[in-house]
């Protein structure tokens, strides 16, 4: 029904609020305050689905992402429910808001998760026991139950302010394998800021 998403980070059907307005058009996320995630869901299944439950997680950004370790969930606990969900793709309902907190002194972005369940079709993450993991960019490409979206948390205001939220920036990195690995990062700035004299020392 539809192509296998490389870019599986940028789910579009998921987005930020700065507050519980129920608005549709995403905006960066506030550092240090409460921020408010909404996510699009549908039932591309030929019967109609019942007791559908959604729920948020977010994680700092880095590479080497592992579920469930390096994710917290949003608020509430436990999630969202939807009392029913047309079949066929007829009905589509906006869930939310999810209420989260971006990490605060980690500057960049902030990866977000929204996982749906039904007792007829549950996520994958559903059928883990204790101690299981996987890493982030195995499950969530492999599971249409599950949508991720990075994103930015960055002050406004002036360019000043967005300069001071790029200073010293922090990444972190991880290997989510039983081996040793190495690891290459490469900082590059968007085009724009190269257009405007910026550089990265």
């Amino acid at each position: 029904e539809y192509e296998f998403q490389p870019v599986h980070w940028h789910n579009i059907s998921m987005w930020n609020r700065n507050s519980p307005d129920g608005m549709t058009g995403h905006q960066d996320a506030v550092p240090s305050a409460t921020n408010y995630m909404y996510v699009k869901i549908k039932n591309r299944g030929t019967q109609a689905a019942s007791n559908v439950n959604v729920r948020g997680y977010h994680c700092l950004p880095g590479a080497g992402l592992t579920w469930p370790a390096d994710f917290t969930e949003m608020g509430p606990a436990g999630g969202l429910n939807v009392a029913s969900l047309g079949p066929n793709n007829t009905e589509e309902q906006t869930v939310g808001p999810f209420e989260w907190i971006p990490n605060e002194n980690i500057y960049g972005h902030d990866c977000t998760l929204m996982i749906l369940s039904t007792a007829g079709d549950p996520s994958n993450i559903d059928n883990f026991t204790a101690g299981d993991s996987i890493a982030e960019w195995r499950l969530v490409p492999n599971d249409n139950n599950i949508g991720q979206r990075n994103v930015h948390i960055l002050p406004g205001g002036s360019e000043s302010a967005f300069a001071a939220a790029l200073q010293q920036r922090i990444f972190w990195a991880g290997n989510p394998f039983r081996k040793k690995a190495s690891i290459e990062l490469r900082a590059e700035l968007p085009k724009f800021l190269q257009e405007m004299g910026w550089q990265i020392q």
